[in-house]
C-alpha cells in the first residue's frame, strides 16, 4: 500500500511540476511596466472569468483531477474489502 501511494504522490508531483514549467514559460519574466496601470477585474471593464495569473484550468486537467481521486478512492475501497474477505 505504501508503493503504491509513494506512486500516486510521486505522478502527482511530477504533474503539478510539469504544468508549472508549462505556465512559465508561456510568460516573459520579469514583466515590463506598461503605461497603464489597472488590474484586470478591479475597474470593471473586462468580465473574463480569468485569475491575476491569467491562467485557465483546462478540461484536460479537471479530467485529470478527477480520475486521480477515483483512482485512489478505488485503492482504498478495494483495500477495505480484501482486509474484510480475508479476515
Amino acid at each position: 500500500m505504501g508503493k503504491r501511494i509513494a506512486g500516486v504522490l510521486a505522478t502527482a508531483g511530477v504533474f503539478v511540476l510539469t504544468n508549472a514549467g508549462l505556465a512559465l514559460a508561456q510568460t516573459s519574466y520579469p514583466p515590463t511596466p506598461s503605461a497603464t496601470t489597472s488590474v484586470a477585474g478591479n475597474s470593471g471593464g473586462s468580465n473574463d472569468p480569468t485569475a491575476f495569473t491569467g491562467g485557465r484550468i483546462g478540461f484536460a486537467v479537471v479530467a485529470i483531477v478527477v480520475l486521480l481521486a477515483l483512482g485512489i478512492a478505488a485503492s482504498v475501497v478495494s483495500r477495505r474489502r480484501s482486509a474484510r474477505v480475508a479476515g
